[in-house]
């Protein structure tokens, strides 16, 4: 139901144009690690805001591969802001498509989700990022979705 309900939303918010502003990640957050592999390149973080306490609960890292065309991304949570219990979902796909790749929903994840791949050399991707929380000011699950080209 989670994992479907990653979809819904992410799939919503894409189509409604739904976006949060850009920025770098945090000193506190789960360090970005590169889990998408040696060959590929970081490209830029997105954040992941909560937008009723107006703070950065996560991030979603895009990284690409020149050699094989494939984009990669991983969501990770801001340890800065969200101690509690978390779960972590992330999605991508080459813009265009119906098709997300996605990873996280249902796995209970909480340092990060992905990595994620999906083929679009010399095309533009689409990918959102999920962060649900748990902690004693109650509960939030925060979206973002956003397109990158190059």
């Amino acid at each position: 139901m989670i994992k479907k309900h990653l979809a819904t939303v992410l799939a919503a918010t894409v189509l409604a144009g739904g976006f949060v502003g850009l920025s770098a990640g945090a000193a506190h957050a789960y360090p970005r690690v590169n889990k998408c592999g040696s060959a590929y390149n970081f490209k830029q973080s997105w954040d992941i805001t909560d937008d009723h306490i107006y703070e950065v609960v996560g991030f979603i890292d895009i990284y690409y591969n020149s050699g094989n065309g494939y984009n990669c991304a991983i969501a990770r949570g801001n340890d800065a802001t969200v101690t509690g219990h978390r779960q972590i979902g992330v999605a991508i796909r080459r813009s265009g498509t119906s098709d997300w790749i996605q990873d996280g929903p249902g796995n209970n994840y909480t340092s990060y989700a992905g990595p994620v791949y999906a083929y679009a050399k010399g095309a533009c991707i689409d990918f959102a990022g999920e962060l649900t929380y748990y902690e004693f000011t109650g509960y939030g699950l925060n979206t973002y979705s956003s397109k990158h080209c190059g």
